[in-house]
Formats: structure tokens, C-alpha cells, sequence
């Protein structure tokens, strides 16, 4: 490859980032489209093929799911966000009162120690409690700007609720259009692909919402049974920690038991949060590959296969990388373009 074509594609590869970066709205208003493209069609049938009908009943329903969602979002979650950064910085506060007090009653082991190094030891302690304490004011800050922003954000909502519709209208004669791009002997292969691939991403979305709904609802059962205040934005948070790569419940559980043992001296709580932790792991690793295998479009075999070498070669992404690799070879083999024969 020479410097100029290298050049090219670097710009090539930059312009593509900008724009996926730029289009985010568009993007996202597309996968959507996608997705409720099954129900456009069962309306299409309903209204005797007049696609304008079936786009408008489908995306006035759409429309009211999201006012449910956002009517329970405003109601509800964003009035415990409220209460639950006001009180972060007092809890901040008070574990490192309660490290400090543990670093005091250990006067007997460090009382042999020179006093240049208790003083340091001090004054790391102290360090240490301010900057926990400003961590979590920023961290309090970072989600009332969060807030704040939400005006800028309903014209992202706008441009994107209003391209739902224009894509999902124009599905059809856009998806015509990317078949036009190959010649007639290539087209039924790529179609045979896409449709594979736009099934097994619609599935794969379809999957993590069934699979993220579980946990939420195991999680809200579980702190409400704990008796735990804000269950439902500590519910929620669980579920976002949950499909955040390399994070899992484990990582937000484990560490709030083990607070609640060591330092609230709450063992019920402690034991109970690792009983859910327990509980949430077992019923999604036993739903996960039946939920994954019957969306993607794969075998419960394949799926479980994909996501454990995955899981083992590339950590918690393997997850994902696993079983779209599956798809994409299933889609290939199925299209032809991928022909394995032994012979002797």
C-alpha cells in the first residue's frame, strides 16, 4: 500500500468516525426503524398492505411506550436520583469516619512506629477522606449538569423520534436501493446475508432487553424484600453495571455487602445482597443461552459454545464477540460464500 492510498484511507476511516459520531440520532432512529419493522408488516397485513397506516399505527404505539417510560422515568426514578445524590456525600463521609476510627484504634500497632511515619499515615488518611468526600460532590455535580442538559438533549430526542418515522415509512426503498449497489448474481447472496445478520441484531437487542429486564425485576424483588431504600434507582444501576463490559452485579453487590458487614456491622443485609447476587448469576446463566439461542437465531448449543470460549479469550466482550461471530459465519455458510467439504 503506497503513502497516498494509506492517506486516503486514514481520512476515509477518520470521515467515517466523524460522522457515525455526528449521526448518533440518525443511527440509532434506523436500528430502531429496524426493529419495528415485524410489527410494521403484521400491520401491513391488518390494513390490506398500506404501509402509511401500518408506519403510523406502529409508531403512534411506540410513541405511547415511551411516554409510559418517560412518565415513570420523570415520576419516579429521577425524584430517588434527586434524594440519593443529596444524602452520596454524607455516606462518603461516613465510611472514611469509620476508616479513620478503625486507623485510630489501632494505636497499640502503630504506636512503636516513628512519629514522622504516623504522620504521614495521618496525613494520607486525611488526604485520602477529602478527596473521597470531593469525588463524590463531583460526582453529584456531574449528574445535576447531567440534568441540566436535558433541554439540549429533547432536540436530539426530537430529531430522532422524527426519524423513526421517516425511516420506517422508507424502509423498504432504502433497503431496494442497497441491493441496486450489486449485480444480480451477488444480490440474492447479500440479501440472504443482510436478512440473516438484520434478524440476528434485532434478536441480539431483543435478547439483552428480556435478559436486563430479569435482572432488573430479580434486583427491585431483592432490595425490596431487604427493605433498602431507593431500590428503584439501585435496581436500575445494578442493571447498567450489569452491560457494562468487564463489569457484572458481582462488582456492585459483592463490594455493598462487604461494606455492610465490615463497617454497618448489617449482616442481614450483607447476606441477603450476596443471596441476590447468587441468585441473579444462576437465573441468568441459566436463561441467557435459550434467550440467545432462539433470538439470534442459533442453537441453546452454539449459543452457550460462543459465549464460553468467548468469555475465555476475550473476558465479559467475548460475550458479544462470541455469538456474532457464530451469526456471521451461519449467515456466510448459508449464503454460500463459505463452503467447508471434506473429503478422503
Amino acid at each position: 500500500m503506497t503513502v497516498k492510498n494509506l492517506i486516503l484511507l486514514l481520512i476515509l476511516l477518520a470521515g467515517i468516525v466523524i460522522f457515525v459520531f455526528y449521526s448518533i440520532p440518525l443511527l440509532l432512529a434506523l436500528l430502531t426503524a429496524i426493529m419495528l419493522e415485524p410489527v410494521v408488516k403484521l400491520f401491513i397485513r391488518l390494513f390490506k398492505g398500506r404501509r402509511l397506516l401500518a408506519v403510523t399505527a406502529t409508531f403512534i404505539l411506540y410513541l405511547a411506550g415511551l411516554g409510559i417510560f418517560s412518565y415513570w422515568l420523570t415520576t419516579t426514578l429521577v425524584i430517588q436520583v434527586i434524594e440519593f445524590i443529596t444524602v452520596l456525600p454524607s455516606y462518603s463521609v461516613h465510611l472514611f469516619e469509620v476508616a479513620e476510627n478503625t486507623f485510630y484504634e489501632m494505636e497499640n500497632f502503630y504506636a512503636s512506629l516513628p512519629p514522622e511515619v504516623v504522620r504521614t499515615l495521618e496525613e494520607g488518611l486525611v488526604g485520602l477522606k477529602d478527596y473521597g468526600v470531593e469525588t463524590a460532590k463531583n460526582l453529584t455535580s456531574g449528574i445535576l449538569g447531567l440534568i441540566t442538559a436535558i433541554p439540549g438533549l429533547l432536540i436530539y430526542f426530537i430529531i430522532y423520534v422524527v426519524a423513526v418515522f421517516l425511516f420506517s415509512l422508507d424502509l423498504p426503498r432504502l433497503y431496494a436501493e442497497f441491493l441496486n449497489l450489486f449485480t444480480t448474481a451477488a444480490r440474492e447472496k447479500v440479501e440472504l446475508v443482510f436478512s440473516q445478520l438484520s434478524r440476528a441484531t434485532v434478536g441480539f437487542f431483543r435478547a439483552q432487553i428480556i435478559l436486563s429486564v430479569v435482572t432488573y425485576a430479580l434486583a427491585l424483588i431483592g432490595l425490596m424484600i431487604l427493605d433498602v431504600e431507593y431500590a428503584v434507582i439501585l435496581a436500575l444501576l445494578i442493571v447498567i453495571v450489569d452491560i457494562l463490559p468487564i463489569l457484572g452485579t458481582g462488582s456492585f453487590l459483592v463490594p455493598w455487602a462487604a461494606y455492610s458487614f465490615f463497617i454497618n456491622n448489617n449482616d442481614h443485609l450483607a447476606f441477603g445482597l450476596l443471596i441476590m447476587f447468587g441468585v441473579i448469576t444462576i437465573v441468568r446463566r441459566i436463561i441467557e443461552p435459550k434467550i440467545l439461542g432462539s433470538s439470534l437465531g442459533i442453537s441453546a448449543l452454539a449459543a452457550l459454545v460462543s459465549l464460553y470460549i468467548g468469555f475465555q479469550l476475550l473476558g465479559f466482550i467475548g460475550l458479544i464477540v462470541g455469538p456474532a461471530i457464530v451469526i456471521i459465519y451461519e449467515a456466510l455458510r448459508s449464503a454460500g460464500f463459505i463452503k467447508i467439504k471434506i473429503d478422503f
